[in-house]
């Protein structure tokens, strides 16, 4: 049976510089040092997108 969105694991985007780097070990990828401040924004962009559309009602929930 898929998983409809309500029944879809909440995943948790990586923060810390090693939650990063073992996530990016854990797919393979290397990221480069001169590189590591700007995958550090953008998944921090990107976590906070997560939480509103966490907290935000669909229009069929409204």
């Amino acid at each position: 049976m898929a998983e409809t969105p309500a029944e879809a694991p909440t995943a948790a985007v990586p923060q810390s510089a090693d939650e990063i780097a073992a996530a990016a070990g854990a797919r393979g990828l290397s990221i480069l040092p001169e590189c590591e401040a700007g995958v550090s924004a953008n998944l921090a962009l990107l976590a906070r997108h997560a939480r509103t559309m966490r907290q935000m009602p669909t229009a069929t929930q409204a």
